[in-house]
């Protein structure tokens, strides 16, 4: 099997320049929709936040990183503070594996930030630890954004333990050059991989989790999730799914890789032709492959359309906040989710979809296609529901999935091995975090 078991450092963090980004995006759309409110309406906000920005784990937080991104939001800020020359937003980056650890710490000792950007599964987390506070949101603004973010958001008490901002979708992404038609089922793909085509597949469970649905094993991973009993026909169904994998690892040009950023990497540099990927990693790929990057959903197979899983980025609400800083966070906050911002947000960086619902598009819009694939994916997301069940807390169930499929792969364990290894790590993955 063509795969490398170590994850090689990433030379450049295209993720995290993206996320700060829509910081950018997001100051300068409030400061266009402030200033069409009558000057008696505008509230004088006063105060100083932090904004902790929780990096991917498969970037790399370095000085000329962080240089980049302090720079670009001191450029926001400026734009901000014409409107509310009283605040001031500090930005702090974690990596995001991190995080919980380094606001326990800092939650304590009182100097936790005001907001966080992060994850919505480090959101769950955060949240659980006690680290967070919910929000009440006005129903009228509730209710511009996709009911299913906003349930999946909520806490016990009815309020938000965080409120989406954006989805990140999974995807396939090709060579043009290389690729004329990207497969539309599994079938093709495998037929084409045997012609030449160079796929890669990604050797962890969050982002192979979209072969699921495609192979009709989506509703097994759910029932095993929610803690019902491997009966012989969902460890069946796993078994078709683990067969699947093992045919398409004989496939001469179809390599397995430990991470998505590894297949990323070698798609930009000509050495794959196709794999999955998701919204962040297309301005990585439009800067190396440029009109030759092809963006398309992903295929479906015998079981049905696949079960991508949408990455979801929130807010969330610190509980060290001041009140006056409670004011300052929440506004900011509300602006995030208004409809311009989330507009412009879409069509400025196209790699990133609004939590408002449908977009609709101008025609001959310069990336049109890349957004309607955008959502196309999501709506497979919203179609087959595994992003509220399947590997809700984090990567390492992912993970797990993942050692599991290599063991399995490299022969080490047999196909009844790896199914009861399989249900254990979903089933323990459906109880939390104990």
């Amino acid at each position: 099997m063509g795969r490398s078991m170590r994850s090689p450092r990433p030379h450049r963090t295209w993720a995290a320049v993206a996320l700060l980004g829509w910081v950018a995006s997001v100051l300068a759309a409030c400061a266009g929709v402030e200033r069409a409110q009558p000057e008696g309406q505008r509230q004088e906000l006063r105060g100083v936040i932090v904004l902790a920005m929780g990096i991917p784990s498969d970037e790399t937080i370095d000085t000329e990183l962080t240089e980049a991104l302090r720079d670009r939001l001191e450029a926001s800020q400026r734009e901000f503070r014409l409107i509310h020359p009283g605040t001031r937003v500090q930005l702090q980056l974690f990596a995001e594996e991190r995080l919980l650890p380094e606001m326990r710490l800092r939650t304590a000792a009182g100097t936790g930030p005001d907001l966080l950007f992060v994850n919505n599964n480090t959101a769950a987390k955060l949240h659980r630890a006690g680290l967070t506070r919910t929000v009440r949101i006005a129903s009228s603004l509730l209710q511009r954004l996709d009911p299913a973010e906003v349930r999946s958001s909520k806490a016990a008490n009815g309020e938000l333990a965080s409120l989406p901002v954006l989805l990140l979708p999974q995807l396939a992404c090709f060579d043009r050059r290389r690729l004329a038609q990207p497969p539309s089922d599994l079938d093709g793909l495998l037929r084409l991989s045997g012609e030449g085509l160079r796929v890669g597949l990604p050797l962890d469970g969050f982002n192979l989790a979209w072969t699921f649905g495609s192979l009709g094993v989506s509703s097994t991973v759910e029932e095993l999730f929610a803690g019902q009993p491997a009966t012989p026909e969902r460890r069946a169904a796993l078994g078709r799914w683990l067969a699947w994998l093992k045919e398409a690892d004989q496939m001469p040009d179809l390599q397995f890789q430990v991470s998505q950023s590894q297949l990323i990497q070698k798609l930009a540099k000509g050495e794959l032709d196709w794999t999955s990927c998701r919204s962040t990693n297309l301005a990585r790929l439009r800067k190396d492959l440029g009109t030759h990057l092809g963006v398309t959903p992903l295929p479906g197979g015998p079981g049905g359309p696949p079960s991508p899983l949408s990455r979801q980025r929130v807010l969330a609400f610190g509980r060290n906040s001041s009140p006056s800083q409670r004011e300052v966070a929440e506004a900011f906050a509300r602006f995030v989710v208004n409809p311009l911002t989330q507009r412009n947000l879409a069509m400025q960086k196209e790699e990133v979809l609004p939590v408002l619902g449908p977009l609709h598009l101008p025609d001959g819009r310069k990336g049109t296609l890349r957004l309607l694939a955008m959502a196309q994916a999501q709506a497979q997301v919203r179609a087959k529901g595994l992003g509220k069940v399947l590997l809700m807390h984090g990567d390492q169930e992912g993970e797990a999935v993942g050692r599991i499929v290599s063991r399995y792969l490299y022969g080490d364990l047999s196909s009844e091995d790896a199914i009861e290894e399989l249900v254990r790590v979903i089933q323990q993955g459906g109880k939390g975090d104990e």
